[in-house]
Parts: structure tokens; C-alpha cells; sequence
């Protein structure tokens, strides 16, 4: 996960995507840059001056890391689902399973680069085991929009803060906030980005 945001930090690209290579780069940096930051910044006001101290110790440094992880492998989804809205209007509707196929290709290629976290010594087997059902039934005909698939991400985030519940329970409302703030702007950016048409037809060649 640190490798992934300091990658992002130092190279946000502004290329246009247009290969299916392209798309796995923004995908994997963009579901970085959201678990990072929504989790980072949430802990960091939540805890005001006594974070510096908190970020020293090993038992929140382990409790952070499986929020951000966590967090990343269910923002990948949401971008996945959103990618392929956007994607299907470019393809006829008998390409529309190749499509499918090709973006979950997608999705394994990423977690399946990279390396198993403390706390999933059997890696991400059972998030790419679940995802192809989610996919299939976000796949109702209508493009979804940034909003209609936030509140998955947001509610893996809030369920494993590394801040007790007793203390973030009246704070859901912003920590979704946050997630959707930045699930649109990389849904925008996403959209600005896309050659669909050119991207929709590598995609299934």
C-alpha cells in the first residue's frame, strides 16, 4: 500500500486511458489514493495532537494497515463497476460478457500482484471469489454513477477504523462523506481520461 501512494504522489498521471494497461494503473492508484486518504485523514482529525504519538504505536500501526488494505480491495470493485458503466455503451450487447471478462482480469491481475498483507496470510482469495457475483449484479442495464456504489467502500472503511467504535459511532455520516467526495472526483477523472470507445474495443479484442 505504501508503494502504490507514493507512486501516486509522485506521478498523477494525466494520459489519456486508452489500453487496458492504462486502465489497471488508474484503477490500482485510484483505490489507493481513497483508502489512504479517507482512513489517514479521518484518524488524523479524529485524534488531533495525539496522533503523532498514536501513529507510533505497533498495535495501531497493525490496525491501520488492514483498514487501508481492506478499504483498497473494495474501492478496486467500485471502480471496476464504475469503469465498466462507462465502457458498455461502446460495445454491442453480445460483447457486453467479453467486456466482464476482461475487466475482472483486471481486477485479479491487481490483487493478485500484491503481496499477501500481515493479516491475509491466504491472500485476497475470497474478495476474487465474491467479486464476480457483485459485478454481474451491479450490471442492471443503467450506467451507475459514483454514488450508487461509495457506500460499499465507505462501510468497509468505517467498520475497520482503527478508532474504537465508542468513539467514531457519530462520525458515519462523514466518514461516507469522505469516501463518495472522492469516489466522484475519480469517477470524474475517470471519465475525462477515457478513450471508452478505443478502450472498450482493446478491452475485447
Amino acid at each position: 500500500m505504501t508503494g502504490l501512494w507514493r507512486r501516486l504522489q509522485t506521478s498523477l498521471r494525466s494520459a489519456p486511458i486508452d489500453t487496458p494497461g492504462a486502465l489497471r494503473t488508474f484503477l490500482e492508484e485510484r483505490a489507493a489514493l481513497i483508502a489512504q486518504k479517507c482512513a489517514h485523514d479521518y484518524c488524523r482529525g479524529k485524534t488531533g495532537l495525539a496522533s503523532y504519538a498514536l501513529y507510533e504505536e505497533k498495535r495501531f500501526q497493525d490496525a491501520f494497515d488492514i483498514c487501508r488494505w481492506e478499504t483498497f480491495a473494495e474501492v478496486l470493485g467500485d471502480l471496476v463497476i464504475l469503469a465498466e458503466g462507462q465502457l458498455l455503451p461502446h460495445l454491442a450487447p453480445e460483447r457486453h460478457p467479453q467486456l466482464r471478462a476482461a475487466l475482472l482480469e483486471i481486477h485479479s491481475a491487481v490483487l493478485r500482484a500484491l503481496p499477501s498483507p500481515a493479516h491475509r496470510p491466504q491472500g485476497w482469495s475470497d474478495v476474487l471469489e465474491a467479486f464476480p457475483a457483485r459485478l454481474q449484479a451491479a450490471s442492471t442495464g443503467k450506467t451507475l454513477q459514483a454514488l450508487d456504489v461509495a457506500d460499499h467502500s465507505a462501510k468497509r472503511l468505517f467498520d475497520t477504523l482503527p478508532i474504537h467504535i465508542s468513539y467514531r459511532e457519530l462520525d458515519e455520516e462523514i466518514v461516507y462523506g469522505a469516501v463518495r467526495f472522492r469516489m466522484v472526483a475519480a469517477s470524474q477523472e475517470m471519465q475525462r481520461r477515457m478513450a471508452a470507445a478505443e478502450l472498450a474495443r482493446a478491452l475485447t479484442a
